[in-house]
C-alpha cells in the first residue's frame, strides 16, 4: 500500500499550506536588526541620509533626491556611464522608512527617534540642537531651549530689549563696526537676534539674525534697517530673518544693508530696528 503522506500531491499541498501561516507571522511581528554601517544609507553625492524618492540607473546606483537634479541625468558611481532618468529604488526606500535612529542631541535630552530619510530635517527642527552664545567674549553652547536663559544671567547689560508686539515697532540699536555684534533679547517668547556688522574696504555690511534652529516650522520674522546721517537715508527691509546656531564671521550674500564709507562717522553705526513676525502659510 502506498504511504498517501509520501504523494508527491500532498507534499506540494502542506508546503503551500504553510506560506499563508508564516506570511501572517511576520505580519504580526516586529522585529529589529543591527545596522554595523549607517554610512551605507547616505547618498554618495551629498553624504547626507538618503531620502524619499531614491532613483537609482540599471546598475543599481542610488541617489538621493536632492541630489538628482545635480547629476544632469549621469550616475554618479564609480565608473559607470549609465543614465540615471526616474527610475526608483523602491527597496532601498524601504530600508529608509524602516530603519529609525535616535537624535543625535540624544545626550542632551531630546528622546526621539525618527526613521533615516528624516534624520536631516528633525534635526534642523530640534529644539536640543546646540547653539554657541551669541556673546563674543563667551564659549558657552547649548541647546537652544536653553540658550536664552544662559544669556540673560550672563550678559543681559551687553544688549537690548525689543518689543514684543512685532508690529516694526523700532529700536535704537547703537553697535561699534570694530565689535561687530549687538545683541537683543525678546522676553515673551524668549527669542535672541543679532545685529551684526562687516567692514569692508568700500563700506558696511549689516545683517540681522536670529539665534535658532535653522528649521522652517520655527516662527518667521522680517526686518528693517534704517541708517540716517546728515540728511541721506539708507533703508532695507528683509524678507526673512535667517537663523543660526553660531554667530559666524561670513560676509552675508543676501538680507543686508550696505553702508558705503561716505556715511561713516567714527566707529559707531546708530541704526534703528524694526523686527515683524510674519504669518504662517
Amino acid at each position: 500500500m502506498e504511504d498517501s503522506n509520501s504523494h508527491p500531491q500532498n507534499q506540494t499541498s502542506k508546503r503551500k499550506s504553510s506560506h499563508p501561516q508564516k506570511k501572517q507571522r511576520m505580519e504580526n511581528e516586529t522585529r529589529s536588526a543591527k545596522l554595523l554601517d549607517l554610512d551605507v544609507l547616505d547618498c554618495p553625492v551629498c553624504f547626507e541620509p538618503l531620502t524619499i524618492p531614491t532613483f537609482q540607473c540599471d546598475d543599481g546606483h542610488i541617489v538621493c533626491n536632492f541630489c538628482f537634479a545635480k547629476v544632469s541625468n549621469k550616475c554618479p558611481g564609480p565608473g559607470c556611464d549609465l543614465p540615471i532618468g526616474n527610475k526608483r529604488c523602491f527597496a532601498m526606500e524601504r530600508v529608509l522608512e524602516s530603519a529609525f535612529v535616535p537624535c543625535q542631541n540624544t545626550e542632551f535630552g531630546c528622546t526621539k527617534s525618527v526613521s533615516y530619510e528624516k534624520v536631516s530635517s528633525h534635526e534642523k527642527e530640534c529644539n536640543y540642537s546646540q547653539c554657541s552664545c551669541p556673546n563674543l567674549e563667551c564659549n558657552y553652547t547649548g541647546s537652544y531651549n536653553i540658550i536664552y536663559g544662559h544669556f540673560m544671567r550672563h550678559h543681559l547689560y551687553n544688549s537690548t530689549i525689543i518689543s514684543s508686539k512685532w508690529g516694526y515697532s523700532t529700536v535704537d540699536v547703537l553697535i561699534n563696526i570694530k565689535e561687530k555684534v549687538s545683541v537683543l533679547w525678546e522676553s515673551r517668547q524668549k527669542l535672541l537676534f543679532v545685529v551684526q556688522c562687516f567692514k569692508e574696504r568700500h563700506g558696511v555690511y549689516v545683517t540681522v539674525r536670529r539665534i535658532a534652529p535653522p528649521a522652517s516650522e520655527f516662527k518667521k520674522f522680517s526686518y528693517r534697517l534704517s541708517y540716517s546721517i546728515d540728511g541721506h537715508n539708507v533703508t532695507y527691509e528683509s524678507p526673512e530673518v535667517k537663523r543660526l546656531l553660531e554667530v559666524n564671521s561670513q560676509i552675508p550674500d543676501d538680507s543686508f544693508m550696505f553702508v558705503p564709507n561716505c556715511l561713516l562717522h567714527g566707529e559707531m553705526l546708530e541704526l534703528k530696528l524694526g523686527i515683524k513676525k510674519l504669518k504662517q502659510k
